[in-house]
């Protein structure tokens, strides 16, 4: 904490009363300081530094708490000219004091001792070459000013730390019901979800082997055989895509490589879309949260393939340039002609998946015919963060 840089103690929260009140003290600190008792000694009356050590006092204690350090200088700093010129001080000037209490209050002990024992030294001497109950009164003064400071910054202190504390109790039981919510959420996604998928792929299965193999099986229940398969593989992969979803609302795991997640995906492509795929063996280490929303990425446009395109052959290629990562899914399907789909949500999409881990996406109608999605993330700035 001695480290930590203190501001002045501006105590706006007290109201315009406080400020009255420090600025009648330094009236009167200024008025009866300076010569007799009896005689007002401000800025029309006594010698040149007499007044402008009245003016300097009363200064120095009106603006104690937006300047402490500097109040405390010029206050001691006039005490000590008025005692040079051997002008009788009747009277020990609490301005000095005043602002020592603002120095100790907001600054660490280490720099309020540097900032104020030379100040406070010199005025304690000139109030000694006036006479020894002067110098008493005024050590006692100022004793008592750092008192007061050490023990207002104390209770600063305890009320701040109690602050963090009440702030890291709210931030910790937020912590524990976000976490209770996601688990519910994650709870219901599986039992509702969860239990609908395995029951297509259960279906899908049952039904495949029903058609038997081999000679008994026909052509046609060769093509159905197949489709249950792609239907089964695909459930699977839905399964595999909701635990990762679930993933996010609980306790992380590691997520699949981009080249596997790739991969998978092609994997479970109908027959007649032919599939061609182009991984880079130097592909670098791409982090998690990028590979999955590649993997998006590459989904999405694989779906529009099929839903939208009417192709016989889609390009997927993952390759490397520089510190870079490169993701291209192409066609040769029906390209600008399949309708406004292409310009809804998906492509949006995707292009906002790419700006999220500051990437770029460019999509639309390939030169030669088709249609083509262009994704490049550099794994630096955003995407390494």
């Amino acid at each position: 904490m001695g480290s930590q840089r203190w501001r002045p103690d501006r105590r706006a929260d007290r109201g315009w009363g406080w400020i009255g009140i420090d600025v009648f003290v330094a009236y009167v600190s200024a008025t009866i300081t300076v010569g007799a008792s009896d005689v007002t000694a401000s800025a029309t009356h006594g010698p040149a530094v007499v007044r402008i050590a009245a003016v300097v006092w009363f200064a120095a204690i009106a603006g104690r708490r937006l300047a402490p350090a500097t109040a405390l200088w010029a206050a001691a700093a006039a005490t000590v000219a008025v005692a040079l010129t051997g002008y009788p001080l009747t009277n020990v000037s609490a301005a000095s004091a005043l602002a020592l209490t603002m120095v100790v209050q907001t600054r660490p002990r280490g720099r309020a001792a540097e900032l104020s024992a030379l100040p406070v030294a010199a005025a304690l001497v000139a109030l000694a070459t006036e006479n020894i109950p002067a110098f008493v009164f005024g050590a006692v003064l100022h004793g008592g000013a750092l008192v007061v400071g050490d023990a207002a910054r104390s209770r600063w202190e305890a009320a701040r730390a109690l602050r963090a504390r009440e702030v890291e109790r709210i931030a910790a039981l937020r912590e524990r019901t976000l976490a209770d919510e996601r688990a519910r959420m994650a709870r219901e996604l599986h039992d509702a979800v969860g239990h609908a998928v395995t029951i297509m792929v259960t279906h899908a299965g049952a039904a495949r082997l029903s058609l038997g193999s081999g000679q008994e099986a026909g052509a046609g229940q060769d093509v159905v055989r197949s489709s249950l398969s792609r239907i089964e593989a695909a459930g699977r992969a839905a399964l595999a895509d909701l635990d990762r979803v679930l993933g996010l609302l609980g306790p992380q795991e590691r997520p699949p490589g981009l080249a596997e997640a790739v991969r998978g995906l092609v994997a479970v492509l109908p027959d007649g879309l032919r599939a061609e795929v182009e991984i880079a063996e130097d592909l670098p280490d791409v982090p998690g949260p990028v590979a999955e929303a590649l993997r998006r990425i590459v989904q999405e446009s694989l779906t529009n393939v099929v839903r939208h395109a009417s192709a016989t052959t889609v390009r997927v290629r993952v390759a490397r340039d520089g510190d870079a990562v490169e993701v291209a899914v192409a066609d040769d399907g029906t390209g600008a002609a399949r309708g406004p789909s292409r310009a809804g949500r998906g492509l949006a999409g995707m292009r906002e998946r790419a700006r999220g881990i500051g990437g770029t996406c460019d999509a639309g109608p390939a030169p030669g015919g088709g249609w083509r999605v262009d994704v490049r993330v550099p794994l630096t700035g955003r995407a390494a963060a």
